[in-house]
């Protein structure tokens, strides 16, 4: 079976190594990722590099004549990528341009949590001037999280405590220009620019869920750490490392709670199928967080699989993960199962200095991996924002690397940080050791969340919330 991936980076690389021999995998991509490269020439299919826009995509689409498509990332599905192998009747694992609205604005997703009334949903309040919004903020006397209204890379989401609302006039001047910041990431005409929301707190975790249109397929939890340095400090990333498992919990997560962030995912799909009238094929996935408001409450949602999040899922998948995607996108999940590696994996991101605040900082810096001896040693190396160019490996100022390793987390931590000894670069690197490290910490924060909202679900309070602004709060 032909097989052609769309998409560039680790997650990509993690999805094409997963394929089994029974495909021939063909690519398209922005640069020569060398990891898809490998797979690609081993299962003698073809690279092609061009642009990422659906009119490419037609010429690659006529070129190879794959059986299957497989789109990775988040902005090809938004301009209508998996659209154009549905025009020609291929089977395609990706959501179409109409349901990848999930992700692509978090107004539109919201707005669909209440009208549906889906559990886990946030108050919120969007706007399309950055004045306005600057304002409204000023003059709210509770804590709210500001973010950029559409997908942002994971960029651009500030907090603002309760006690900064009536501080100095400095204190509102440095906020609204904090604002002006924010509403430069998603400029999109006619929509709005940033979204307010009530801030809640809680550990935080994600639920991919595979759906062909009938029947849904719950993946294994995974958590995400989205800031740049060591123990959770400095700007947010599209992810510095994550965590999967053991089996398909989080030590801090428990069954029931697994459960209830699969129904809210249930209800989503339905609610995105009643709008858009087309059926959901791909994955979806609840970016989630355990707060004593909900329950499992809804941060955001992916219409794709998160980054780094699939490094660490896709390797505990016992199952051909291919047949997975196959099923999903010709319609047959039904006939699926998915056996879980019961090991945790731990997945540590190395990026180039200059990464996520200066891309021209952390571009065109030649790197070198010893691939061959940290798979020795059990663990995979996923390539990233790299580009193979006249046979070195050159940085494309985001992510380069993913290392993933399976088993006990102090192990793998200690074979990741050999990992590290094995990978040079004429810039200095930047990685977190700490992914994985605080599960005791986020046990002991989930419990305390879970007393709260198992007691207000008692008493009838669950999702509920007082406003205690003088101007009316978030509504």
């Amino acid at each position: 079976m032909k097989v052609l991936i769309v998409g560039d980076g680790a997650r990509e690389n993690a999805i094409a190594s997963s394929l089994s021999s029974k495909y021939k995998v063909y690519a398209f991509s922005s640069y020569v990722n060398p990891g898809i490269k490998e797979v690609v020439q081993r299962t003698e299919g073809e690279y092609l590099v061009g642009e990422i826009e659906p009119a490419q995509i037609r010429d690659a689409i006529s070129k190879v004549n794959p059986d299957m498509g497989i789109i990775g990332p988040e902005e090809p599905l938004f301009h209508g990528v998996s659209d154009e192998f549905r025009k020609e009747g291929i089977p395609v694992f990706g959501a179409s341009k109409n349901n990848a609205r999930i992700e692509e604005s978090k107004v539109w997703a919201r707005s669909l949590m209440w009208k549906y009334g889906i559990p886990g949903r946030l108050r919120y309040k969007a706007f399309q001037s950055i004045e306005e919004a600057a304002e409204f903020i000023s003059r709210y006397g509770g804590s709210l999280a500001v973010k950029p209204a559409g997908q942002a890379g994971g960029k651009g989401v500030k907090v603002i405590a309760d006690i900064q609302a009536y501080l100095s006039k400095e204190k509102r001047e440095a906020m609204a220009k904090s604002v002006n910041e924010i509403g430069t990431y998603y400029n999109k005409e006619g929509e709005p620019k940033i979204i307010v929301e009530e801030k809640v707190d809680g550990p935080e975790y994600t639920l991919h869920v595979l759906s062909d249109g009938n029947t849904l397929l719950p993946l294994p939890l995974a958590q995400d750490y989205k800031n740049a340095y060591q123990d959770g400090i400095g700007p947010e990333t599209g992810g510095m490392g994550s965590v999967s498992g053991p089996m398909e919990l989080l030590p801090f997560i428990s069954k029931e709670e697994y459960e209830e962030t699969f129904e809210i995912i249930k209800q989503t799909i339905s609610a995105i199928e009643k709008e858009t009238g087309e059926k959901y094929n791909g994955a979806i996935a609840g970016q989630m967080m355990l707060t004593g408001l909900w329950g499992p409450t809804v941060i955001e949602y992916y219409s794709r699989f998160g980054d780094p999040e699939a490094a660490a899922i896709i390797p505990r998948i016992k199952d051909d993960f291919g047949d997975l995607v196959e099923k999903t996108a010709t319609g047959h999940l039904n006939k699926a199962k998915v056996e879980v590696d019961e090991r945790a994996s731990l997945v540590w991101t190395v990026s180039p200095l200059g990464y996520p605040l200066d891309r021209k900082m952390a571009s065109n810096h030649r790197i070198s991996v010893d691939v061959k001896k940290i798979r020795e040693i059990g663990c995979e190396v996923f390539f990233g924002s790299v580009s193979l160019e006249d046979g070195f490996l050159v940085t494309k100022g985001s992510r380069a690397l993913e290392l993933v390793c399976l088993g006990d987390l102090n192990e793998s931590r200690a074979k990741l940080t050999k990992s590290i000894s094995w990978i040079g670069a004429d810039t200095e690197l930047i990685y977190r050791t700490d992914i994985g490290s605080t599960m005791e910490e986020q046990i002991q924060k989930a419990e305390v969340v879970r007393y709260t909202y198992t007691s207000r679900r008692k008493k009838g309070f669950l999702g509920a919330s007082a406003d205690w602004s003088p101007n009316g709060g978030l509504w």
